[in-house]
């Protein structure tokens, strides 16, 4: 076996560990490194990582990028942690806040809310919005928050209802002349399986750190969320990206 390090970034949330977890495990030649979702296509581009799991906006806009095949952070339906908080009711809302952790949150919330929910909103950064009609509130955030003044909606539910497919947020990617891909995604998948076999070992663990049973994680992360993707996984990612350059293209007319 080769010396060579392999070098895996990640973000530091409930919803990657099954994927991350075991990468050092099942092989001594990774090394992980966890970073802000909107950092790691610099770290990428910049050669700090080798491999990177990346939302899928940041793959779209990116064409030096491919994903790794079968793996990914996807939901078929209610998803928990991907929420649009309500202060006031749907019909009423005009300010919504940015998520500063996820770009693909942020423009599925707007995409949502223009074809879905037919509201015509301006989004902004969270910091510039003293008291915004609604935010974008994502990961072990959104999991432990109490529900807002008007209530959640949760992104993933309302894609499904209206596309009828899964949604993919994240997946894992390389730059397109990384020369070891077989490698890595071999590592990806074997990690993944790993992680899944100590699925109620991960639940523990945040039931310790963020509060919450272990149940309740385990549910979250073996039945809210999939990691292996499928043809309508691939369907649901290729679906966002077609109504996303046709939302974008309406921005830029405003």
């Amino acid at each position: 076996m080769s010396n060579e390090k392999y070098i895996f970034a990640g973000a530091p949330y409930s919803n990657s560990a099954p994927l991350v977890d075991q990468l050092t495990e099942v092989d001594a030649r990774v090394r992980v490194i966890n970073d802000h979702p909107s950092n790691l296509v610099r770290d990428l581009n910049a050669g700090q990582a080798d491999v990177a799991l990346i939302p899928v906006v940041h793959l779209f806009s990116h064409p030096e990028l491919v994903m790794l095949e079968g793996l990914g952070v996807a939901a078929d339906g209610p998803v928990k942690s991907v929420l649009l908080k309500c202060n006031r009711p749907m019909g009423q809302i005009k300010t919504v806040a940015r998520d500063p952790a996820s770009a693909t949150s942020n423009a599925l919330a707007g995409l949502l809310l223009q074809n879905y929910f037919k509201q015509d909103v301006e989004m902004h950064d969270f910091d510039k919005l003293e008291r915004p009609d609604a935010a974008v509130v994502i990961g072990d955030r959104a999991l432990c928050a109490d529900p807002a003044p008007a209530g959640d909606i949760d992104l993933s539910e309302a894609w499904k209802k209206m596309t009828g497919l899964p949604f993919v947020f994240a997946v894992w990617a390389v730059r397109r002349d990384f020369p070891d891909i077989e490698t890595v995604t071999d590592i990806a998948r074997k990690a993944y399986d790993a992680g899944f076999r100590t699925m109620e070992k991960i639940a523990e663990r945040y039931a310790g750190k963020l509060g919450g049973s272990q149940a309740f994680w385990l549910d979250y992360l073996d039945h809210s969320i999939h990691y292996r993707l499928h043809q309508r996984d691939m369907e649901g990612l290729e679906e966002f990206r077609r109504l996303l350059t046709t939302y974008f293209s309406l921005l830029k007319r405003k």
